[in-house]
């Protein structure tokens, strides 16, 4: 971080002091006599309190645009990834062994603080430091200061890590002028094997004296190219992908939500054009009994919100509905009542049944019965129930269980007095159970969509157990979730009407600004391996009915920090929207609508945003008093952003940028119109691009230009709009740094209208 001071006022007496850190300015002002803002010198003259405000302001807002300015000229490396500068950053932790001190007060390069490596007894110690496996495509080289001790050949080894294995060593040496001294090393990624490698996730700095040995690091950095003077992106609008469904923007709703109810929810569900919800939310609906509005394992405690909630908000807006019922401490009976709830007939007679807990769930007509009713006088307990819809919903999308790979989950099977048999988050038990909950719920209405649990990666998760030969690899034996999930159902007879994913791009207190920015990417690996893992474990026949969705997204899996309520996030919801609608995932809902806010995640200064606190909603719940009820966070903003874009029945078409931080998808609109969106991923520089229209030429009308970034995000404003004109099939447009845009350029039809 720096400091800088400038002086106005003949005298030099008032004085504007600016700490600028990795994210931010801050800005004081100090009159004359540095105690009192009500009066202040410039060049000379006094100006009363009003008058020095007026001006305050003024000269406030041109220093900030001249210091950004000056950072956006000195940030053609702003995307430079910190690993280690008086901490660890970016999500970089310790897998050393050797005595390591990562707050060494001497020598120290820069800062405050350095890395003493210190080999006593193994001889072969090292600082190693690990990061969750990324694509380093946008970094050229590993940067960082070493302070040896001693002058010798092959003093130390640094080797990069490919899914943890390491790869060939460069090795560096000393001479005696240079012991005792800082020297900068910059090995490039090439060099070290792993340019470009997907499966890079650390690296390491080894002692191959042979000896014992002590040095010391600093300032540890992954160096990125600088820009492009121009970005070339090239559409071809005739080279059409698919069609978008309307349950690509989706939201998650949360019974937990204070404000479900509100007027609000409306609005901005509408400005956000939601087409698909969801309900009950995550984790808790493996815990939660619909017809109590009750969690499971916390008896009386009732939820703000409901099953009839849930219903009335999803077809006021004309949403798709994807409902999670009880996998964990639920029955088939259960969920096939809830079924029958939202779209059975009041004159319905089939008899549901008595589950394995001894409770008898009625007839169909009961519960179609329950929900056309009005609330009674005196309410007994059910009245949250009773909505006064005769008519059915219709709701078609049902989830079995929620992440039930996962032992964050709450999962009763095997437990004593469960009346549910079997193993915890075992791939195996769910498979077995879940026909019983297809069969039940499909009785209730013939119509409905039953989707089971998946996850990409032939050997995430599950127990360890029941490994299922993988037929179009040689018969290798895979015991992850979703093989063994998928052979068994397939064994059963029973074929799942789609399989779910939930992306969350990094874990807690791993973040990176830079990692995110790429990880919307990983979408569509996601839905090449499903599918991969469908065609070999149902059979690419059998299993082409099988479509995938994502019904969890968002940055982080757990602890959310100020990245999510940052711009970053609002960019990686685009971008990562921008690559789904591209595959065959077919729905998408956003965790979530409203969530609530969390002071204690990772603020760390290396990451971008000038909230202090995490939140996975789109708006905030109002239980934070730096976060008003309904504040719109920029996440929200990237949502209504892509109502411009590639809504339901756009087609869309290719779209390719030269530069991988400038993001460029493309749609052709039902009205003819063809909408670009456009996100500027790095985080100091504006990106000048030039696109390349194949056959498209735009017509006279003006271009439409959507636009939300840093000015939008700290000025608290709405998306920006402007007009521009383009003629000619290729044309230039200026990015800002860290924004996302939607240009939609009119076809010649709409222009003779």
């Amino acid at each position: 971080m720096r400091n800088v001071c400038l002086y106005f006022a003949a005298d030099a007496s008032a004085l504007f002091c600016f700490r600028l850190d990795h994210n931010r300015i801050k800005a004081n002002f100090y009159p004359p006599d540095r105690s009192t803002p009500n009066t202040f010198g410039l060049f000379g003259n006094s100006l009363p309190a009003a008058g020095a405000r007026v001006l305050w302001a003024a000269v406030k807002w041109f220093l900030i645009f001249l210091l950004l300015s000056v950072l956006m000229a000195l940030g053609a490396r702003g995307q430079d990834m910190v690993v280690y500068d008086d901490a660890l950053e970016s999500g970089w932790v310790s897998y050393g062994w050797a005595a390591l001190n990562f707050s060494n007060a001497s020598p120290v390069h820069a800062g405050k603080n350095s890395v003493s490596v210190a080999d006593h007894g193994t001889k072969s110690g090292a600082l190693y430091l690990h990061h969750e496996a990324f694509a380093p495509s946008l970094y050229e080289s590993l940067s960082f200061w070493i302070y040896p001790i001693v002058g010798r050949t092959n003093e130390v080894a640094v080797r990069a890590m490919l899914n943890g294995k390491a790869q060939p060593p460069v090795r560096l040496s000393f001479t005696a002028a240079q012991v005792n001294h800082w020297q900068l090393e910059r090995i490039p990624l090439s060099s070290l094997g792993v340019a470009g490698n997907e499966s890079f996730d650390g690296f390491w700095i080894q002692n191959i004296t042979g000896g014992p040995l002590t040095y010391y690091v600093d300032d540890v950095a992954l160096l990125a190219p600088p820009p492009p003077d121009l970005v070339t992106v090239t559409i071809d609008a005739q080279s059409v992908i698919r069609t978008v469904d309307s349950r690509t923007y989706g939201m998650n709703l949360a019974i937990w939500d204070p404000h479900l109810s509100g007027t609000t929810t409306t609005n901005l569900l509408t400005a956000m054009q939601t087409g698909a919800l969801r309900f009950p939310g995550g984790s808790a609906s493996d815990d939660y009994d619909w017809q109590t509005d009750r969690s499971a394992s916390r008896g009386s405690f009732r939820w703000p919100n409901n099953a009839s909630t849930f219903a009335r908000i999803t077809e006021e807006h004309g949403a798709q509905a994807f409902v999670t019922v009880n996998y964990g401490s639920g029955t088939p009976e259960e969920a096939a009542a809830w079924v029958a709830y939202y779209n059975a007939s009041a004159s319905g007679t089939a008899v549901i049944g008595v589950d394995s807990k001894g409770r008898d769930w009625k007839t169909t007509g009961y519960w179609a019965a329950m929900r056309g009713a009005a609330p009674l006088p005196t309410d007994d307990g059910y009245n949250f129930l009773r909505a006064s819809h005769p008519a059915p919903y219709g709701f078609r999308y049902w989830e079995v269980g929620n992440e039930c790979y996962g032992n964050w989950e709450n999962d009763l099977h095997g437990a004593n007095g469960s009346g549910l048999p079997g193993t915890a988050h075992d791939p195996y038990t769910y498979a077995q159970a879940f026909p019983a909950f297809y069969k039940k719920m499909l009785s209730v209405d013939p119509t409905v969509r039953i989707g089971a649990v998946g996850m990409p990666g032939e050997d995430k998760y599950g127990n360890k157990t029941h490994g299922v030969p993988n037929p179009n690899e040689s018969n290798s034996l895979h015991a992850g979730w979703t093989p063994v999930v998928l052979a068994t159902l397939k064994s059963l007879g029973v074929t799942p009407h789609f399989l779910i994913d939930h992306y969350y791009a990094q874990n807690a207190h791993n973040e990176s600004d830079a990692v995110l920015l790429q990880a919307g990417g990983r979408l569509r690996s996601d839905a090449a391996n499903l599918r991969k893992m469908i065609a070999d474990y149902v059979g690419t026949i059998s299993g082409s009915s099988i479509e995938l969705v994502v019904t969890e997204l968002n940055s982080v899996s757990e602890n959310p920090g100020k990245q999510t309520t940052s711009l970053v996030n609002g960019l990686f919801m685009a971008d990562a929207l921008g690559n789904l609608a591209g595959t065959e995932f077919n729905a998408c809902t956003w965790w979530a609508f409203r969530n609530g806010v969390n002071p204690g995640g990772n603020n760390s200064a290396s990451l971008y945003g000038w909230r202090t606190y995490g939140d996975y909603g789109v708006a905030a719940s109002g239980r934070y008093a730096g976060a008003p009820a309904n504040t719109a966070y920029p996440s929200f903003y990237a949502a209504k952003l892509l109502t411009h874009w590639g809504r339901s029945g756009a087609a869309i078409v290719s779209a390719t940028s030269g530069y991988a931080l400038l993001s460029s998808y493309a749609s052709k609109l039902p009205d003819g119109s063809l909408a670009l969106l456009v996100i500027n991923k790095h985080p100091a520089v504006d990106l000048r691009t030039q696109f390349t229209l194949d056959h498209f030429t735009p017509g006279v009308a003006p271009a439409e230009i959507y636009t939300y970034g840093k000015q939008n995000d700290l000025g608290g404003t709405d998306l920006s709009t402007a007009t521009v004109v383009i003629s000619g099939s290729t044309f230039d447009y200026t990015f800002p740094s860290y924004s996302m845009t939607v240009l939609v350029l009119k076809s010649p039809s709409q222009s003779s209208r």
